[in-house]
């Protein structure tokens, strides 16, 4: 039998011909440049306020760019405190200080320690240089300079042996130049005051380098460097002759002349221990000049020593250094006259400042050491993290601009 309205042409055989088609409308639709897969904010022209929030936000990650560049190529030190354990080290002194109104012959460098006990043999290069009424240096040999001790030239020997006018000791038994003679008279405890100017050997001496070649209106710069013993102490210039008694140092000067010693002074360097670059100085630099109105007086700097050790890298070889703060003190050496006003207040202020004073005009450099080390070390940031920081810039970014266009453009479709 044969079914009705069935044509033996047709079969399911022709059934691969619509398969084809719905492959291929299969992957059609997995088309990812189709156009209608693509979201509708991205096919339409940019509004105004899109193109400003996006020119915004190149700037704002231009500008973050160059703040991270630059935190990149700054290099950050790292303090790290530890209690200091070194033990019997010494301490150089690097020192360069102009006198502007005291000669040569009146600067003098001491050195002591808390303890008050001096320093005899302290390796130690200091020089003096004469400088003329202008501050510029006079053409000649710079005078040498050794702290705790007289200056003294070369030994002049063809006058045979003259007289110490009694300071002659076995070690000492001549004095043939003037400042022999002064050495000699500091090391019995004697003051030269009058001996300068009545013997023979500071009256003929004309050296260049000598005492007596000094002339008044002068000035003076004193520089080099000194080691002294790694405990608190002071170094100071000050009027008279130091001399030692009982192993002490004591100065001998005249009180009614400590008006005249002018204690003006330009610290040109200080440093305690080796320099490293970038260390900061604070006294380097500073200028203190007395005026006749406060006259001359006594300088203090007290300053608080901090041991140092200084990597200029994680891996470099460490530099030993000191690193200070200070504090100043100026004394007058005569009180200021009280005022009227302060008079009819205090009755004693008229006799507190009109009291005899035996203060040592002079600049005193007193120094004491923290019980802690702090080790210092460089570090930059590595490249890695660099780069990490300005992906995390663009992204950001990025992220917070689009979030605004979206939400300017949902605005104005709910409110316009």
């Amino acid at each position: 039998m044969r079914r009705r309205g069935f044509d033996k042409d047709e079969s399911p055989a022709a059934a691969p011909g619509s398969a084809r088609k719905q492959v291929e409308s299969v992957f059609k639709s997995l088309d990812m440049y189709s156009n209608r897969k693509i979201a509708a904010e991205f096919t339409t022209a940019p509004s105004t306020a899109a193109k400003v929030s996006l020119t915004v936000g190149h700037w704002v990650m231009a500008l973050l760019f160059l703040c991270e560049l630059l935190v990149f190529l700054r290099v950050e030190e790292r303090d790290h405190v530890v209690v200091d354990r070194s033990m019997g080290q010494r301490l150089k002194i690097g020192l360069n200080i102009t006198f502007p109104a005291l000669t040569c012959a009146e600067v003098h460098l001491d050195a002591m320690d808390v303890a008050g006990d001096y320093h005899p043999y302290m390796e130690q290069h200091m020089t003096k240089q004469r400088l003329d009424g202008r501050g510029a240096p006079i053409p000649h040999r710079a005078i040498p300079e050794r702290a705790n001790e007289y200056e003294h030239g070369p030994e002049d020997t063809s006058a045979g042996c003259q007289s110490c006018f009694g300071a002659e000791t076995a070690e000492q038994p001549c004095c043939n130049t003037c400042d022999e003679l002064l050495r000699a008279y500091g090391n019995k405890g004697w003051s030269a005051q009058e001996i300068k100017k009545e013997a023979p050997q500071c009256v003929d001496d004309t050296r260049d380098d000598s005492i007596r070649a000094i002339k008044k209106g002068e000035g003076c710069n004193l520089a080099g460097w000194l080691e002294v013993n790694k405990v608190a102490g002071n170094v100071h210039v000050a009027m008279g002759e130091s001399a030692i008694q009982n192993g002490r140092f004591v100065h001998q000067f005249d009180p009614t002349r400590a008006p005249e010693f002018n204690v003006s002074h330009v610290i040109h360097d200080l440093a305690f221990g080796e320099t490293y670059d970038g260390m900061a100085l604070p006294l380097s630099g500073t200028s203190r000049i007395v005026d006749a109105a406060t006259g001359t007086g006594l300088f203090q700097y007290f300053i608080k020593l901090v041991p140092t050790i200084y990597r200029a890298a994680p891996d470099a070889a460490p530099v030993r250094t000191v690193r200070y703060s200070y504090t100043q003190r100026f004394r007058p050496l005569h009180n200021q006259p009280p005022s009227q006003e302060e008079l009819v207040m205090n009755h004693l202020a008229h006799a507190k400042a009109t009291s005899p004073t035996a203060m040592l005009p002079g600049i005193f450099l007193v120094y004491d050491f923290s019980a802690f080390m702090v080790e210092v070390t460089r570090h930059r940031s590595s490249v890695a993290h660099f780069l990490v920081r300005v992906c995390a810039i663009v992204g950001g970014v990025s992220t917070v601009v689009a979030f605004v266009d979206w939400a300017v453009v949902r605005a104005k479709r709910l409110y316009c």
